[in-house]
C-alpha cells in the first residue's frame, strides 16, 4: 500500500526543514534524487533524451536542476517552460550552464 501526504504535512516538514539548512540545499536533494531516479529508469544517460516539462515555482526548479546533472552526464535535455516569465532562475540557469537551454 502506498501512502501519501497533504500539501500542508509536506509544507510544514519543508519549511522546518529549510530553516535548518543553506538556501537552496533542499532544492539540489531534490534535484539529485530526480536526477537519479531517471537515470535508474533511462539504464543509461549518455545519449539519451529527457524533455522536462517545466511550471513555475519549486518544482520547475527541481526539475530543471535535475535535468542540468543529467545533461552534465551526457543526456539530451530538453525543457519545454510553460510559464518562460515565472521559471525558477537558478535551475534554468543551471541548465543553460550544463549546456541545454530551452
Amino acid at each position: 500500500m502506498r501512502s501519501a501526504y497533504s500539501v500542508e504535512t509536506v509544507r510544514t516538514a519543508e519549511r522546518e526543514l529549510m530553516a535548518r539548512l543553506p538556501e537552496g540545499a533542499l532544492m539540489q536533494r531534490a534535484a539529485a534524487g530526480l536526477a537519479a531516479a531517471c537515470a535508474d529508469l533511462l539504464g543509461r544517460v549518455y545519449g539519451s533524451r529527457v524533455v522536462l516539462l517545466i511550471g513555475s515555482g519549486d518544482n520547475g526548479g527541481d526539475a530543471l536542476y535535475a535535468g542540468a546533472r543529467l545533461a552534465r552526464r551526457g543526456a539530451g535535455v530538453t525543457a519545454v517552460l510553460l510559464a518562460p516569465e515565472r521559471a525558477h532562475a537558478g535551475g534554468l540557469a543551471a541548465l543553460r550552464r550544463a549546456g541545454d537551454a530551452p
